[in-house]
């Protein structure tokens, strides 16, 4: 089946996603070893427009749809795999802002278009009613970009409407109202700071809370009133392609250092590696996994754009089969660079070769748990059997 492409006639995210690519890759060391990126690399990401893809135009953004948006985000991991993961989780949390009340969006970005968001999503805390709100307090882990975010998204238990039962709900909070501790010692995606942050007893009006369940069953109201097709997408199901994206630009720098490695290096005899044809199906293999894997992120996004813009829901089987794909696509990535990086050998091991680099995180990548495969898949084969599932994983 065709589908519709939407692109966006006045922002090139893809090439200034591009242009940044060797910029980044000179940097992606120190990036590593810093466990955070620059200063220097937000800037460029701030002035390329970059940070901006999934916010709302009429507060400073792009709003582009979805399906260039990943893929923006996958051209960056070309160039350094923490950069690229940052600057996605910044656009989803700008989408998944979108989806609440146009007064939260306006605090965070009516004075500062480049306001800058990281989140805790792993629900946590503790939360007191108070006056027209919460307070909040509490230690939440994961939180990629922290450093240099200008708002905290938490997820806590709250009170659904007029009802005694609990459920995840998304808090925004103000930089000064956190503290970050720097846990972040790790072999993969080191470069993302994902460190812990800690709130103590911080004011959160009602405006800047919203349930979770709404970000993907409230799809029929947002369209209702409106509100544009970037963000009607359901959260759970499609948004989480953001942090498969990556994987993609890993994979593909990870194939063109082996290549060019293949090509110039000698073995035995003084005969090429390229001529042995166990280094030609190796070649061949990967190639394979990294287009597969490009295919279904770029058909599942395009779908999910297309529903929207047609004011259609994604059903519940649909939306298992975006968790599918994107936990599959990384899987075939992860595949692909552990092939290149065995058949490497000895050369790849070395710390000035990029592949042990692409190794580490494009298996960092795959732990996540939006990611997982044993997740994904049991939950997609769940509901094509007919058996019921926990709607919260899609």
């Amino acid at each position: 089946m065709s589908v519709p492409v939407f692109k966006s006639i006045d922002y090139d995210a893809v090439g200034a996603a591009e242009a940044l690519v060797p910029i980044l890759q000179k940097r992606s060391a120190k990036t590593e070893s810093a466990r955070s990126i620059s200063e220097e690399t937000i800037l460029d990401l701030r002035e390329s427009g970059l940070t901006r893809i999934g916010q709302p135009k009429y507060l400073g953004g792009h709003e582009l749809p979805f399906d260039q948006s990943v893929e923006a985000i996958s051209r960056i991991a070309r160039g350094c795999a923490s950069t690229a993961w940052v600057c996605g989780v910044f656009n989803d949390h700008a989408i998944t802002i979108g989806m609440f009340n146009s007064k939260a969006a306006e605090d965070i970005w009516g004075d500062n278009p480049n306001a800058l968001v990281s989140a805790g999503f792993t629900p946590s805390g503790e939360v007191e009613r108070t006056d027209g709100g919460w307070q909040l307090s509490g230690t939440w882990g994961w939180s990629s970009g922290c450093d240099h975010a200008d708002w905290l998204m938490v997820v806590v238990m709250l009170p659904e409407h007029s009802s005694d039962l609990v459920s995840p709900s998304f808090c925004l909070v103000p930089k000064i109202d956190v503290k970050i501790d720097d846990n972040w010692q790790v072999m993969g995606l080191a470069g993302t700071g994902s460190k812990n942050i800690v709130i103590e007893n911080a004011y959160v009006p009602d405006h800047r809370t919203f349930s979770c369940k709404e970000t993907n069953d409230g799809s029929a109201r947002r369209i209702e009133n409106k509100v544009s097709p970037l963000f009607c997408l359901p959260r759970t199901g499609v948004i989480p392609f953001m942090l498969a994206a990556p994987s993609v630009g890993v994979a593909e720098s990870c194939l063109k250092t082996h290549i060019d490695f293949l090509r110039m290096q000698k073995g035995t005899g003084g005969v090429s590696l390229s001529n042995h044809s166990t280094m030609q199906m190796h070649v061949a293999e990967a190639s394979a996994e990294i287009d597969c894997a490009k295919m279904l992120m770029k058909r599942d996004c395009q779908d999910a754009m297309t529903a929207m813009y047609n004011k259609k829901e994604l059903t519940i089987e649909q939306r298992a089969r975006c968790r599918r794909d994107m936990a599959y696509m990384v899987m075939l990535c992860r595949r692909a660079v552990n092939r290149l990086f065995t058949a490497a050998g000895g050369k790849g091991i070395f710390l000035e070769n990029e592949m042990q680099r692409n190794f580490r995180d494009i298996n960092a990548i795959s732990a996540h748990l939006a990611l997982n495969w044993d997740v994904a898949g049991t939950t997609y084969g769940k509901i094509s059997l007919g058996i019921e599932s926990d709607g919260l994983l899609v």
